[in-house]
């Protein structure tokens, strides 16, 4: 019991590394560490040692043995490695610890391919590492999204494309505007889908918004400039338009005419398929979500979308 308590590993022989891990995991109060920053997702020290009523040493102690679950981010909080956030998924799911979990299992080539297309997390990073990269890819965007707008007359309403007077400054106003739109609408249901708004206790509500969203001005820039990038798809469907006009093509039909609106509507439909997966992928990077909640977020905001268009059809 005494060796337990004070960390000392069991007094057998031949422990491998992650027979070793799996012990460090089954003491009560390093269990306890795993999950109540897994339920925060960030946390400083003096809020880990309150919330679990333990000393200043033994949190620390503790915490240096998790020094494979746990580190600390820029700001001096307590957040999960990888190895912690695998933990954290068994302890919450009530599983077994074992050597096996600490094993990884290469994903096929297949999936590894799918994964980047689907969920193409790898053109987010390099964004919000690369100061130079992320306002030259992000300014490109936005002048291809405006001068195709302006040429096709078209402007943007959360992930649908609508007809707009010819005017460059009205349609870049209402661009400007639908990112704004978006930024809230992903940044109020990551808030909400993080489970942390409701976890109040002693810390005010606005603290725990700043958690989850707002950790800097700079970050929240980023993300900002990123979403640019993320919705540039959405500009397929001017693409069309933009090309048809120009070379004769009839690819849409003249509003009016038999099957207008179906094939409007479809290509609508593959300018938003092609969207949402790196919107997908920058809420997860952007807003330290799961890929699973990430999803359920944007597929919201495209319900949301939905739920416009048609109160607008209505209101038309």
């Amino acid at each position: 019991m005494f060796r337990e308590e004070v960390g000392l590993p069991p007094e057998t022989s031949n422990i491998d590394s992650e027979d070793e891990l799996v012990w460090l995991l089954r003491q009560k109060t390093r269990r306890k560490i795993i999950l109540a920053i897994g339920d925060s997702g960030k946390v400083s020290a003096t809020s880990l040692r309150d919330a679990l009523k333990i000393s200043t040493g033994s949190l620390y102690y503790n915490l240096r043995q998790l020094k494979d679950f746990v580190t600390q981010d820029q700001d001096r909080n307590y957040v999960l490695t990888e190895e912690g956030e695998k933990v954290y998924k068994i302890l919450k799911e009530g599983g077994v610890l074992s050597p096996e979990i600490f094993k990884p299992k290469p994903p096929s080539k297949l999936t590894s391919i799918l994964n980047d297309i689907f969920f193409p997390i790898w053109l987010f990073s390099p964004i919000y590492q690369n100061t130079g990269l992320r306002i030259i890819v992000s300014t490109l965007s936005i002048l291809v999204s405006l001068t195709l707008m302006t040429y096709s007359r078209t402007a943007p309403l959360i992930l649908h494309i609508y007809s707009s007077q010819p005017n460059i400054i009205e349609i870049a106003a209402k661009y400007f505007f639908n990112i704004f739109i978006l930024y809230i609408l992903i940044t109020l249901i990551s808030i909400i889908f993080s489970g942390k708004l409701f976890h109040m206790r002693e810390e005010k509500l606005l603290d725990r918004i700043r958690d989850v969203a707002w950790s800097s001005l700079e970050d929240e820039l980023k993300f900002v400039l990123a979403l640019f990038i993320a919705v540039l798809p959405m500009i397929f469907y001017p693409s069309i338009i933009a090309i048809d006009r120009f070379f004769q093509l009839s690819l849409i039909p003249k509003p009016g005419e038999p099957g207008y609106y179906q094939i409007r509507d479809l290509y609508m439909t593959i300018a938003q398929v092609l969207t949402l997966p790196f919107m997908v992928a920058l809420t997860a990077f952007g807003r330290r979500l799961s890929s699973t909640s990430a999803a359920l977020v944007v597929l919201i905001v495209y319900f949301s979308s939905h739920v416009v268009s048609q109160l607008l059809i209505i209101g038309l």
